[in-house]
């Protein structure tokens, strides 16, 4: 496998157990002895699937359980899998991500304060902003979906086990990383097209294009056409320069003074070749003409 797939698997992998995670804490029976969280209150939870307290428990109790784990892959992973899961499933996506962000953030502080938090989440949650969140949770929800696929295909027939869930959602997204670049945005398309296409055509047995998503690939028209004449011009710039300052210099000229005496001399000779075939040609007419002369 790629390294693209192998890193499309392990991001699938700890989706699947951060989501298992965070099921079990809304079965358990402990949500309300969580310091801090009886009394919170935060204006974004209104009217979504769990009351305050609950959805405070369930985000304190999972910043510990990554503070736990303690490797910082599985921690950053696990803070924006949080966002998805705040914006999706807290809040039933009936919030702006701006909205999410700031109760992210209010449940990060009281992690800190009251919880032991000791701020180790802050490089993270702080730095979050309206477009990477929207980005990621398209990236995270494409995991989701596929998800879901794999869980359903052995009940699905072979004519229908071919058909990805995935497609249309994933080619509008390769629409928008095409109409504004997003490193982060469009490498987590790519690892996760190589992730999907892998599944389909190794697993599934799904050899066929029409089963596989397309690329992400961008290419930039602009910076084609600019590229010849950047080197040009950088070309007759640094030349200049290079010649008259370095060894490059004199080493150039000595081999542009071989190359010119080796032309010189083959024209010499070429001209002493030309002249010699010139005077033997002559000769040979007025021998010619000699001999005519005499027999008459």
């Amino acid at each position: 496998m790629s390294q693209r797939i192998d890193r499309a698997h392990n991001t699938a992998s700890s989706y699947k157990e951060y989501r298992k995670e965070l099921e079990s804490y809304l079965s358990s029976s402990d949500l309300l002895l969580i310091p801090g969280c009886n009394d919170f209150h935060s204006q974004h939870i209104k009217g979504s699937i769990y009351d305050d307290p609950t959805v405070c428990a369930v985000a304190v109790k999972f910043l510990s359980h990554l503070k736990e784990k303690n490797i910082p892959s599985y921690e950053e992973e696990g803070c924006k899998y949080f966002f998805y899961w705040l914006y999706t499933k807290a809040l039933d996506g009936k919030k702006h991500i701006e909205d999410t962000l700031d109760l992210y953030k209010k449940l990060n502080e009281l992690f800190n304060e009251e919880n032991d938090g000791h701020h180790k989440f802050d490089k993270y949650i702080n730095n979050m902003n309206k477009d990477t969140c929207d980005k990621l949770q398209k990236v995270i929800h494409l995991y989701e979906v596929f998800n879901k696929l794999e869980n359903e295909v052995s009940q699905q027939s072979e004519q229908t086990k071919c058909i990805s869930n995935c497609s249309e959602l994933f080619t509008s997204y390769v629409d928008e990383c095409r109409e504004a670049y997003n490193y982060d945005f469009c490498n987590g398309l790519k690892d996760f097209r190589e992730y999907h296409n892998y599944y389909f055509q190794s697993i599934l047995h799904c050899k066929e294009e029409q089963y596989l998503l397309p690329q992400v690939e961008i290419y930039h028209i602009g910076g084609i056409i600019l590229t010849p004449f950047v080197v040009i011009l950088v070309t007759a710039f640094i030349f200049p320069i290079i010649y008259k300052f370095t060894a490059f210099g004199p080493w150039i000229h000595h081999i542009l003074r071989r190359k010119k005496n080796i032309w010189e001399n083959i024209n010499q000779e070429t001209n002493q070749s030309l002249n010699l075939y010139e005077m033997e040609n002559r000769n040979s007419k007025i021998q010619s003409y000699n001999i005519a002369y005499n027999c008459s």
